[in-house]
């Protein structure tokens, strides 16, 4: 009886479909890039008036916001890089294929896809989409 239930267990679950896995393995689509802003970050802050030379040392990097068109869909993706020396393909108005999940964009360039958390999405104003811009956070 329990070796049964056990196998028609086992049965159920090895047919169900694991979404997180499936999800990965969405093709990219070509998308427009629009924007492209970079802002330097120093961490720890320094405090106003502060004396520079007893503070503590400061870590750099550079966080870009990265606006992506797809279909009717802008993305804004934010990439933190020590370097501030971004790849010429994420340049304005380059087509970049695009993969979307549910807080992520990739950027499916060769080699390795580059990871953006997605900071915003709205739709594109009236174009070619017939639609009205409406953002979402």
């Amino acid at each position: 009886m329990k070796l049964s239930l056990f196998v028609v267990v086992l049965v159920i679950v090895s047919g169900i479909n694991i979404p997180s896995a499936a999800g990965q393995s969405k093709p990219s689509q070509e998308g427009t890039i629009l924007t492209v802003s970079k802002q330097d970050v120093a961490t720890p802050a320094l405090r106003a008036g502060a004396n520079p030379d007893h503070a503590p040392l400061q870590a750099h990097y550079f966080l870009y916001n990265v606006s992506v068109q797809f279909n009717c869909d802008i993305y804004v993706g934010r990439y933190e890089s020590e370097s501030d020396d971004l790849p010429d393909a994420l340049s304005p108005n380059n087509h970049v294929p695009v993969r979307i999940t549910k807080k992520v964009m990739y950027l499916d360039f060769p080699g390795e896809p580059l990871r953006m958390e997605i900071v915003r999405h709205e739709v594109s104003q009236v174009d070619a989409c017939g639609q009205t811009g409406s953002a979402k956070q």
